[in-house]
């Protein structure tokens, strides 16, 4: 945060009181425990995960040289389950069409918010809706398909389009699931497009297989769109793995705190999921230089104790725990994400005299208190650090002072609050009367004192 390079230096003559945490040397990049654990066994070759929109998962994976799909149903508290380290038996979704999974493979699979589930066939070119409660799939009524090998498959953020991805001819597409229409959102020269995902704000990105890099297509131009956007015009590439990757890019994924998961099936370097924070994904949209395989948080390092990452093809991020769907192990992985900022909660000042305190609740630590002088940022004050409360004692009586609570200080992602005081000036007593001073330098007169 920039705001803590004109901060860390405290100005003379102000003291600060704290409870709590101790000092941070400043922020640094976020990193990830190595503690994954195995949701579920030979359940066949992942190719599709997303959240139900119930706290379980939903998955599509095919068995055997017959490449019959399944689409199997995780439970909230089979999740739970696997966690505690127990890995689980998913329950198939009831589905008797059987020209939506006989001898298909590659599917994307989105969930909306009313229970519809949405899928891929990627070997006869079909979208398919299963509505809740029904067993029978219907195919989207699209009118002469411009697809041919569908991979990756999202809901837009308003539920009212599926976006849905090319692996043959490179293209991404939107289709309109009120009137089935499509429309080309962005062309390649024939990459392998593989999976999709939208982050908070509505930008949506898509794993570049081919180019091996991430590419993000932000909101403003989906909303305003005429005409196809190409890498590099229209389509920004946020990541790119380059000749330090496999060249297998696969899954995406968003954490909770706007961090980016990317999947890399072949694992030549020993490495699968990479990890682009949030602050990182926010300094390439500032500067336009990708993030590169060299600087990304690798999240899947291997130790004795954990399951590997073996070919991983989805990703999905549920209640903040990353799921991996594995190709080659035929079975799904997870690992528990740092826990996402909250920011702090009802946050109040107390002016008394020179001293200014604040009080809160919430948030995530380590917290940093930040004192502000006036009504905008200072040039260099004081830094304190607190758990629910911190103080700042020697105050002139003719400014206005407030107090920043920085919540998560040190990680990617930090949270503000901050609440303002008014100069309270000075106040002179003799008896019963009393005399208020608003002008700095004021003195009480001879025979009078301050009631401060």
């Amino acid at each position: 945060m920039m705001r803590l390079r004109w901060v860390m230096t405290l100005f003379a003559g102000v003291a600060v009181m704290a409870l709590g945490v101790p000092a941070s040397a400043g922020a640094a990049a976020s990193t990830q425990p190595s503690q994954w654990y195995t949701v579920a066994n030979g359940i066949g070759e992942s190719y599709g995960l997303a959240p139900d929109g119930q706290g379980g998962l939903l998955s599509y994976a095919y068995v055997g040289s017959s490449y019959s799909g399944s689409l199997l149903d995780f439970s909230a508290a089979q999740l739970a389950q696997a966690a505690a380290g127990v890995p689980v038996a998913p329950l198939p979704v009831p589905l008797t069409t059987t020209a939506a999974t006989s001898g298909q493979w590659d599917a994307g699979i989105a969930v909306a918010s009313n229970g519809t589930i949405y899928f891929t066939a990627s070997s006869n070119a079909t979208i398919w809706e299963l509505a809740p409660g029904s067993a029978t799939a219907t195919a989207l009524a699209v009118a002469s398909p411009p697809w041919s090998d569908l991979a990756g498959l999202v809901l837009s953020p308003n539920g009212q389009d599926l976006y849905v991805s090319d692996q043959d001819n490179g293209d991404l597409y939107r289709v309109d699931l009120t009137t089935d229409a499509v429309t080309t959102i962005l062309t390649t020269s024939g990459n392998d497009l593989q999976q999709i995902a939208f982050d908070a704000s509505g930008n949506l990105y898509v794993a570049d297989q081919g180019d091996n890099q991430v590419l993000e297509i932000p909101v403003a131009t989906l909303l305003a769109q005429i005409s196809p956007v190409t890498p590099g015009h229209g389509a920004l590439v946020v990541a790119d793995w380059g000749s330090d990757g496999s060249g297998d890019l696969t899954g995406l994924a968003f954490d909770a705190a706007g961090n980016l998961y990317s999947g890399d099936y072949s694992s030549n370097d020993g490495v699968a999921i990479v990890e682009v924070s949030a602050a990182q994904l926010a300094q390439v949209a500032a500067t336009g230089t990708p993030a590169t395989f060299a600087n990304g948080e690798l999240v899947d390092v291997a130790d004795a104790t954990t399951p590997a990452v073996d070919g991983p093809q989805p990703l999905a991020v549920v209640n903040n725990v990353l799921y991996v769907g594995n190709f080659d192990a035929a079975n799904i992985v997870a690992l528990a994400l740092a826990a996402p900022t909250a920011r702090a909660q009802d946050l109040s000042v107390l002016r008394s005299g020179g001293t200014l305190s604040a009080t809160w609740r919430g948030g995530t630590a380590p917290y940093r208190c930040v004192l502000l002088q006036g009504f905008h940022d200072p040039t260099g004050f004081a830094v304190g650090t607190g758990t629910t409360s911190c103080s700042f004692s020697g105050l002139s009586l003719y400014a206005a002072f407030g107090i920043e609570v920085i919540s998560g200080y040190g990680t990617a992602t930090p949270l503000t609050a901050e609440a303002f005081a008014p100069a309270p000036g000075l106040t002179c007593a003799r008896g019963s009367a009393t005399r208020h001073y608003t002008s700095p330098g004021s003195r009480c007169p001879r025979g009078w004192h301050p009631t401060d």
